[in-house]
């Protein structure tokens, strides 16, 4: 047998490959250059104790106010492994070849590797995080909505393809500290994906192994449950399916004889038991 389409068949070039690497959309990703933006879950800005004495407020774990705990859980974030997104499926029961068909998606855990301050500013977070979810001392748990981060994004940059630098009055002073001739062509890094994290809360707080040998940075690992990620990019790499495929109730919420014959079945069992009984 001839094999099929053969024009169809790439030759391998290599100055090709070379040429269509060089462009700014093309080139290869690195994995450095993240950002990683949290929000506090409700209990964690008002909090209400067992003992109903009142709301506590806890300004000190709210996120963005006016603490370093932003600053920390973002720069100090050193290693993200990013969700991954897993299809299950079922098998067709036929004579013959059988073959797998989809049925629902599911979403991996994912952890970040955090490097601890002095203050030990963010481990206080995730430890007041996890108490307040799961108290030890009374045995019982918050309601999931009070207790999940409502959105997590991890944001990826790459180098240059961004605005001028110059541009940037924060960014001129390095530039000209890095005496470079070419300052005025310098550019700053592309925002170019985005994870988003819906209802996440960490499950486990990782160990931290200390020694008297040669000092190290201590970090600290914490592990994450979510309930789905979704992913974004530019928008010439991508379409308005997302919109589509993040609308759930209303795309099919009403039965019909046109989308079901459950109706009309149970209407003819009900008319034939009611003739049965002579009450039609």
């Amino acid at each position: 047998m001839a094999i099929p389409n053969p024009q169809g068949a790439r030759y391998p070039s290599f100055q090709e490959f070379i040429s269509r690497t060089k462009g700014k959309d093309n080139s290869p990703s690195f994995t450095n250059l993240f950002s990683v933006r949290f929000m506090s879950p409700s209990m964690m800005r008002t909090y209400t104790p067992a003992n109903f004495l009142g709301p506590v407020q806890t300004e000190k774990f709210d996120i963005g106010m006016s603490n370093d705990l932003e600053w920390l859980l973002d720069y100090y974030a050193d290693t993200v492994n990013l969700p991954s997104k897993q299809v299950t499926t079922s098998q067709t029961p036929y004579v013959g070849s059988p073959f797998k068909y989809a049925t629902n998606t599911a979403y991996s855990q994912i952890s970040i590797n955090f490097r601890m301050p002095r203050s030990q500013y963010t481990r206080n977070f995730f430890e007041r995080w996890t108490t307040l979810m799961a108290s030890d001392s009374e045995q019982y748990t918050r309601y999931y909505n009070d207790y999940v981060c409502p959105r997590m994004m991890i944001y990826k940059w790459e180098r240059g393809g961004g605005g001028l630098a110059v541009s940037d009055p924060e960014l001129i002073a390095s530039i000209r500290e890095s005496g470079s001739s070419d300052m005025l062509l310098a550019r700053k890094y592309q925002l170019t994906a985005a994870w988003e994290l819906r209802n996440i809360y960490p499950y486990n707080i990782g160990s931290v192994q200390l020694n008297n040998s040669d000092a190290q940075t201590m970090t600290m690992s914490v592990g994450f449950y979510y309930e789905r990620y979704r992913f974004y990019t530019a928008d010439q790499f991508d379409t308005d399916t997302i919109n589509y495929l993040t609308v759930g109730t209303n795309l099919d919420d009403v039965t019909t004889n046109s989308t079901s014959n459950n109706q009309s079945v149970l209407q003819t069992v009900v008319n034939s038991l009611l003739t049965i009984t002579g009450n039609a």
